[in-house]
């Protein structure tokens, strides 16, 4: 008899429990509304909202690589119009997913890549960042948190996401389309803000601080949807690369016009940003893609079409009285001041880091070092760029480590690619790495490797070279048009 109840009643519940929940949910809805306590009555619909999103993540885990892309584009611009969620911390969690899927759903081939050389370099240098932990200098383990994440965490977590993730030229594809309406909405916005002006907001932004940075000269930086206008520049740089390629693919291609509008819109929306080291990412990636493309023709007329614009700027003053075009040529100077500048604090900063091999800590330098160890040397010295503030975190041992994890991504990257037949997807790896490479050099100068939505991309592109010579070498189609398929290489 007991038994038949609990049959009764498990169908009940099977049959009712959805109408239940939801009666006891409008309820407590009601019963806050009533107490006028709005943001009680959206935290059900919110948890809900939360949970049915986070099963979709796991019944799809591609969307995790995608959302953490989407993101990246709007986190900071979520923190100026007031969301006081911790939306810092979301493409941690997104990551943190994939992982958990992959050790507890995945299979030994997710992780086939890991045993490469890109791995073992980016292993290295996360376990250094590990034992930074210990530097008995460091700001604490809570500053090396906050630091350590675009620094390390990233850097890890998101090839191993997209190499365990990313299984069909289809999902390879669309995470490249992805970047079209992103960097749309990017260039857009800039230009708005560059003709309309800033918004309530942003101004209320560049008052606690940045407009100190970002007006110059009576001309505002713009900065789009993302962190300042560095950043912003850096990014508008690395799409007018990325998109550019994708115009110059030899073949037949559809849509390569809209290729080319986005390159323009994209390289003018790095004009307006104010930024001078953006150009290096154009400048050198062009290069890559000439020495990548293996046409003589194509490397031929690029070289020429490059040599006059290093030319236009660097030895004319055509169009000086524009403020973009005279912002960079001003980057070509060798005399510039803001160069002097940082020469002077490279001298000065190399004296205090000579008794310093492993640095003053991560999280001791930049925004962090302001935060956590205000007052300090480190803290009170401008960073300026990547390589500098990794010089100031880890020291010299760190900062040879590091580029020498780049490059080893270079170099067996570029071989990688070297060895693929030509095809569309290829144009699209071969544009991420030429504009990897020139976010390499541009570093120097700016931090931008660290910055989303960079950071994810850059960290996506070796695992999308790896994938796509894994796909060559095992058969998969990656021509385009697809063509019969072929049994895997030898």
């Amino acid at each position: 008899m007991f038994k038949d109840i609990l049959t009764f009643l498990k169908g009940i519940f099977d049959r009712f429990w959805v109408l239940g929940l939801s009666v006891i949910i409008g309820l407590y809805i009601a019963k806050s509304l009533g107490g006028q306590s709005i943001s009680s009555a959206v935290l059900p619909v919110a948890g809900i909202i939360g949970i049915s999103v986070i099963l979709m993540l796991f019944y799809y885990p591609q969307l995790i690589i995608f959302s953490a892309v989407i993101m990246g584009h709007f986190i900071a611009h979520l923190g100026r119009i007031g969301v006081t969620l911790p939306v810092g911390l979301s493409i941690d969690a997104l990551l943190g997913i994939a992982l958990a899927i992959l050790l507890v759903d995945g299979t030994k081939d997710d992780f086939r890549h890991i045993k490469k050389p890109e791995f073992i370099a980016i292993f290295c240098w996360v376990g250094y960042t590990w034992v930074e932990i210990a530097n008995p200098i460091s700001p604490g383990p809570v500053a090396w948190f906050y630091a350590m994440r675009s620094m390390s965490l990233y850097y890890i977590l998101t090839p191993v996401a997209v190499c365990g993730l990313i299984k069909t030229p289809a999902q390879f594809k669309s995470l490249f389309y992805l970047l079209i309406p992103l960097s749309l909405i990017m260039a857009f916005n800039a230009i708005k803000q560059d003709i309309v002006g800033m918004n309530e907001y942003e101004m209320r932004w560049l008052m606690t601080g940045p407009i100190r940075t970002h007006f110059i000269r009576g001309k505002m930086r713009v900065f789009s949807f993302l962190s300042d206008a560095s950043t912003f520049g850096a990014y508008a740089a690395y799409m007018a690369t990325l998109f550019g390629v994708m115009a110059a693919y030899p073949k037949p291609i559809k849509f390569r016009w809209a290729y080319a509008v986005i390159a323009l819109f994209s390289f003018y929306a790095m004009m307006i940003s104010g930024s001078r080291g953006p150009l290096a990412i154009i400048g050198v990636g062009g290069m890559v893609y000439l020495i990548m493309s293996k046409r003589v023709v194509i490397a031929t007329l690029g070289a020429v079409a490059g040599a006059g614009a290093y030319v236009f700027l660097a030895f004319t003053k055509i169009a000086h009285g524009n403020y973009n075009v005279a912002r960079l040529r001003s980057a070509l100077d060798p005399n510039d001041p803001s160069l002097l500048v940082r020469k002077a604090k490279e001298a000065v900063l190399s004296v205090y880091m000579a008794d310093k091999p492993i640095g003053g800590g991560i999280g001791s330098a930049g925004l962090w070092g302001e935060r956590f160890a205000p007052g300090t040397f480190l803290a009170n010295t401008p960073t300026d760029g990547l390589y500098s503030r990794i010089w100031m975190e880890t020291g010299i041992i760190g900062l040879y480590l590091y580029l020498g994890v780049f490059i080893v991504l270079v170099v067996f990257m570029g071989y990688r690619l070297w060895f693929i037949p030509e095809s569309q997807m290829r144009q699209m790896a071969v544009g991420m790495y030429s504009a990897f490479v020139g976010i390499l050099v541009a570093s120097y100068v700016n931090e931008i490797v660290g910055q989303v939505p960079l950071s994810i991309i850059c960290y996506s592109t070796p695992a999308l070279v790896m994938i796509l010579e894994h796909w060559h070498q095992t058969g998969v189609n990656i021509d385009d048009p697809p063509s019969l398929p072929r049994a895997p290489l030898d």
